[in-house]
């Protein structure tokens, strides 16, 4: 009876059964997502689909087009089929299942699952040919974290896997997140360049180059070294191609072998500043703010970042605000760093409605008010701890200055979000008669751990 329905009713309903609402989406909203309800729910989607897909053959027909819109790996051990299938096309169709692919997201040793660190070095530079097997990608996942105890350090990453995905993601990528993959600044200002329809862009990890810290051959990581306290780590490449793969055929190891040997950036002929005319959410992480006026983001609003910088001359906020394509339509910032005060936000920042402090990561001055015009559009602040509880006790009152000598006159909300209770008071009852309600709410646990906490917000 039910395949007297039509056939494009019936793929209507299933999309409809399988749909995740914000799993495809790109818009500011992804600012305030919860990521960890996304994944559960495209995996509880994924589960779905193989299931209808096994109900009939014409049920796998219609499920074909959307059981690899959306991939999701946790799992290295599936990679090698799952790029068997996503290169394979199925009788009847005109084009391989990964040109269906519009979200692919790669999690390697999230929930300490663990992997080999050879199967990294024998093709992670292009996350196994995953990328280039997937033409249509508008969203690229790809979060990397040991898979075993110990300090998370950002994985030795060769330049092939920035130039694969300006080469093949240019034309179609609105949402980048890139979480333990060693790259340096000048990678990713050359990797930015290209990729003009990004909507939202989030990279973990982008450092300076340090010739006390890096090895490199020919523009390729060779060895770097980590030091954390009175240990170190060094962390090398030695993977030898001439060696038996254990995990893929001997022609997908070429490839790999190729990518590295022959990857170069796409033809650009455009000079800095670069335009990146869709960008709405942009994070970095330790990133050397000196190199971001060579772009203009005209349409950015989020911005998060941490800055730490061991001189005056690294440039920082100050530095930044300087150039003539400072973005000050930022309404929402989240900001981990040192010696910016409050002032100093208000002051770079007039379009802002909320501010962010990281409590834990972040050293902030206290601010004199009396010369400086009032905010009219702060409504939050939001102290943030993942890590501890570190008390905000003196970040309150600063705020609570500024309210008194009326330079917030429509601040409504201290938040505070702390992984556990804190221990000493709140002044609930000092907020409360200067007009701004303080409010506590305890930051749940990340589903998938193998990670730091600040990192998976």
């Amino acid at each position: 009876m039910i395949f007297q329905i039509p056939t494009e009713i019936i793929s209507r309903i299933l999309r409809e059964a399988t749909l995740v609402p914000g799993a495809l989406d790109t818009s500011p909203s992804i600012f305030f997502e919860d990521r960890d309800a996304v994944i559960q729910l495209v995996r509880d989607s994924m589960t779905t689909k193989v299931s209808l897909s096994l109900v009939s053959k014409s049920f796998d027909d219609v499920m074909e087009t959307y059981l690899y819109e959306i991939v999701m790996l946790f799992r290295f051990e599936y990679v090698p089929v799952l790029l068997r299938r996503l290169r394979t096309t199925r009788s009847g169709f005109r084009s391989p299942r990964g040109h269906k692919c519009r979200r692919l997201d790669f999690y390697l040793g999230i929930g300490n699952i663990p992997y080999s660190d050879e199967a990294w070095y024998e093709g992670g530079h292009t996350l196994w040919g995953l990328i280039s097997a997937c033409p249509n990608l508008e969203i690229l996942m790809a979060r990397v974290a040991r898979s075993v105890p110990g300090l998370d350090y950002p994985r030795l990453t060769h330049k092939a896997l920035w130039m694969t995905i300006a080469a093949c993601c240019a034309k179609t990528i609105r949402r980048l997140e890139l979480y333990g993959f060693g790259i340096r600044m000048d990678r990713v200002e050359m990797m930015l360049r290209y990729l003009t329809k990004l909507e939202a862009c989030r990279i973990i990890g982008a450092r300076e180059f340090d010739p006390n810290q890096d090895i490199y051959d020919d523009e390729e990581p060779k060895e770097r070294l980590i030091m954390n306290g009175h240990r170190s780590v060094t962390l090398m490449d030695r993977w030898d191609y001439s060696k038996m793969s254990g995990w893929f055929d001997t022609s997908i190891v070429r490839e790999f072998k190729a990518a590295r040997e022959n990857s170069h950036w796409p033809p650009f002929l455009t000079s800095a500043p670069y335009i990146l005319p869709c960008l709405h959410t942009l994070r970095l992480d330790i990133t050397d703010l000196k190199r971001l006026p060579q772009f203009i983001f005209p349409r950015l609003r989020h911005l998060d970042m941490t800055c730490f910088f061991e001189d005056d001359d690294s440039g920082g906020l100050d530095f930044y605000a300087n150039s003539d394509h400072f973005p000050a339509s930022i309404t929402h910032l989240i900001y981990a760093g040192e010696n910016i005060s409050f002032v100093q936000f208000f002051r770079l920042f007039p379009h802002l409605r909320q501010l962010t402090v990281a409590v834990e990561y972040s050293s902030i001055p206290s601010s004199e008010y009396e010369y400086i015009a009032p905010h009219p559009n702060l409504e939050v602040v939001e102290m943030a701890s993942w890590d501890s509880t570190s008390h905000p006790q003196l970040l309150i009152q600063d705020i609570l200055t500024a309210v008194r000598a009326r330079k917030l006159p429509n601040l409504r909300l201290i938040k505070l979000t702390p992984p556990w209770k804190y221990k000493e008071e709140l002044p609930f009852e000092e907020c409360e008669a200067s007009g701004v309600r303080l409010e506590v709410v305890l930051r749940p646990k990340p589903t998938f751990c193998g990670m730091r906490k600040r990192h998976h917000a």
